[in-house]
């Protein structure tokens, strides 16, 4: 006797008998933004819906109050796209069902387009996601933080990149302590070295000030997350390099998204040493001794990070630190459904669709900003 399964199987078949012809997604659009699938013109200054004319051989309609012409894809992620709306409805399948993300490479695959064709749609249904904003927190929450380092061995080009950077190091402050004790018969520059005085360990000293301290390759990304148990998580970037794991940078994020109602859960980093006063109760659990101290602890959001750097490692790789936030929207919304079906999943992500839109300036020039989720 086969076991029934806990969700009904949704395949790639039953995804396209949905939206398998363009009059299909075009009516499953119009549906989702037009009360009664009613068209209204989506420009500000009018927002006519009546006596509004179907232009078919464009596609478009016209509005009879402001003369304006607009598309079903007016003010959605699909904005400006000559791909067919079937093509970008199966991208959304294949975005919403992969546990741990989907590279441009293996959509671009899956979809039969350029590599650069699919890299801008995964950025696009990642933007459709920038709502975190809106995300409010209660009850137990764990909050903590991690760093994410570059994989060398999977990326030729950081290689490249650190030989060069490694060699520029050389140039400017000598060879480092470790290549020193690597190389065999090196000889060491001490001070106990014949002739050297006190004014030459002093001149020493002065140079090495104006040269600067020694910068390592690559300062791993800072990311803070929340977790609301039995709830949702958010995510965010708070820089590059370990001094950005600071108070200054994280209780504003905490803040704006946790009610004052909720208890913070986290470890024994001095960061959250001041929570108790602006939240109902902070508690705490000390690593040193244990991960479950008396029922405290906070393995869900460590869970959390166990996933994201998985996915990271095994699908991307190498991320950029102003794309980073992109990322970390997508693995949140991939973990706050993920007990969901398929068809729930693809279901929960169609409405975000709207109201959103990405164009390839923008995504090409985009800078990390640490005051804005969004950026």
């Amino acid at each position: 006797m086969k076991k029934e399964l806990k969700h009904p199987k949704y395949s790639l078949e039953s995804h396209e008998e949905r939206f398998g012809t363009e009059e299909k997604c075009r009516q499953y659009i119009a549906e989702l933004r037009w009360e009664n699938g009613v068209p209204t013109c989506p420009h500000k200054e009018c927002r006519n819906m009546y006596m509004n004319y179907y232009i078919s051989s464009r596609k478009v309609w016209y509005c009879s109050k402001c003369k304006k012409q607009f598309s079903i894809t007016k003010g959605t992620i699909f904005e400006s796209s000559n791909l067919p709306l079937t093509l970008w409805f199966k991208a959304i399948y294949y975005f919403t069902i992969h546990k741990r993300g989907l590279s441009s490479c293996q959509l671009s695959r899956n979809l039969g387009t350029e590599q650069r064709t699919a890299w801008f749609m995964l950025h696009r249904l990642r933007e459709a996601l920038n709502n975190n904003d809106s995300l409010n927190l209660d009850g137990e929450v764990e909050v903590d933080e991690t760093f994410i380092a570059p994989i060398l061995g999977k990326d030729v080009r950081l290689q490249r990149k650190k030989k060069n950077h490694d060699a520029e190091m050389e140039r400017i402050h000598g060879l480092s302590e470790y290549k020193k004790r690597k190389l065999r018969g090196y000889p060491l520059k001490t001070n106990r070295q014949k002739g050297v005085t006190k004014e030459v360990i002093e001149q020493r000293k002065i140079e090495q000030a104006l040269l600067g301290e020694r910068k390592n390759f690559e300062q791993p990304i800072v990311v803070f997350g929340m977790l609301q148990r039995n709830g949702k998580i958010h995510l965010e970037v708070l820089g590059k390099g370990d001094g950005e794991a600071r108070k200054e940078n994280v209780f504003p994020i905490i803040q704006r998204h946790v009610t004052s109602k909720s208890i913070i859960i986290s470890d024994q980093s001095s960061i959250y040493k001041t929570a108790k006063k602006s939240f109902k109760d902070h508690q705490t659990v000390n690593h040193s001794k244990g991960y479950v101290i008396k029922g405290i602890h906070i393995n869900g959001i460590e869970n959390v990070f166990k996933h994201l750097k998985k996915m990271i490692q095994g699908t991307f790789f190498h991320l950029k630190l102003h794309h980073f936030n992109a990322y970390l929207r997508e693995h949140s919304f991939r973990w706050n459904v993920l007990k969901k079906s398929d068809r729930e999943k693809v279901d929960e992500f169609l409405p975000e669709l709207l109201g959103k839109r990405l164009k390839y300036g923008e995504l090409i020039s985009r800078t990390f900003n640490p005051l804005n989720f969004a950026a």
